[in-house]
């Protein structure tokens, strides 16, 4: 009777130090994520005005939402252009993430130099160094990011030696630029493809050698279906980081809106688009679950 007094008492307060950890966590999601979320859901369906010390809001239902949807064409090009670039760079990613991930996964000198270079990257992204480069003293990006090719490395005048023909040149400067981009967003992803290629048995592919497999056939039957359930993380992940782009023009529109004190529209323009992400998300995850993984289990 005794000890299990002292082991509900060793639980009980085992369970008041977790808590104490986790309440300031929530008290910081309810305040700042919480009330600004249920915030924007009412000033989607609100007519929003902005009065000395208060915001007040008018309740007009969908009515916003209907011009965006059938009155605004500006913004169903911005929707089809932000999908239309996911469905774009989603493959290239998990692509060149796994590819990149497998060459550094060999054993070869200066492995952790490369994974290191391979994820800078991401830590360069959102760095101080990074956001002096993009202020007003220095105009022109490392890399070129848009159609122009203006950059460090100039594609159109790279392409325009080239005499390449001026009908395929846009193409060929869109693709490029764009390529640099792709690569430079794959740290995060090949670190956890990294991950999860440490954690396959090798002795799969020492089995895989004396059965007679190439290095081709070990690729598609033991390291992709390994692989499943990374690639399901993976997919997840760089879906919602191209969705929430700095560059993506349809969240930069809704920026510009919300600077502007037009709540309603800024909400508006982000719900929907929310909505539109999430089933998407749901129906690559599902695809992929049935096409894929059924098959690899």
């Amino acid at each position: 009777m005794l000890k299990s007094n002292k082991k509900s008492s060793l639980e009980a307060s085992r369970n008041r130090a977790g808590y104490t950890f986790v309440i300031h966590w929530l008290l910081g999601l309810s305040l700042f994520f919480v009330y600004p979320l249920f915030n924007s859901i009412l000033y989607t369906f609100s007519d929003v005005t902005i009065q000395a010390g208060a915001i007040e809001t008018d309740f007009i239902g969908l009515q916003k939402l209907r011009e965006l949807i059938l009155e605004d064409s500006g913004y169903i090009d911005y929707l089809r252009d932000s999908i239309g670039m996911m469905f774009y760079s989603l493959p290239f990613i998990i692509a060149i993430s796994l590819l990149l991930a497998v060459l550094l996964n060999q054993k070869f000198k200066g492995r952790a130099i490369f994974r290191a270079i391979f994820f800078l990257p991401v830590i360069f992204t959102n760095s101080v160094v990074m956001l002096q480069l993009n202020t007003e003293y220095v105009k022109m990006p490392l890399f070129s990011s848009d159609e122009a090719g203006v950059g460090i490395i100039d594609y159109t005048s790279i392409i325009t030696q080239l005499n390449v023909p001026t009908e395929i040149s846009p193409i060929l400067i869109f693709l490029l630029s764009n390529t640099i981009n792709l690569i430079w967003s794959c740290g995060v992803q090949t670190i956890l493809f990294l991950a999860g290629l440490q954690s396959i048995p090798p002795s799969l592919y020492e089995v895989s050698k004396i059965e007679g497999a190439n290095k081709w056939e070990e690729f598609w039957r033991i390291t992709v279906p390994s692989l499943r359930h990374i690639i399901s993380l993976v997919l997840i992940y760089t879906m919602i980081e191209l969705f929430v782009d700095s560059k993506n023009k349809l969240v930069s529109q809704a920026y510009n809106k919300m600077i502007q004190q037009d709540y309603n529209t800024s909400s508006a323009m982000l719900w929907i688009y929310f909505v539109v992400v999430l089933i998407l998300i749901g129906a690559v995850l599902a695809l992929y679950q049935r096409y894929c993984i059924k098959k690899w289990e």
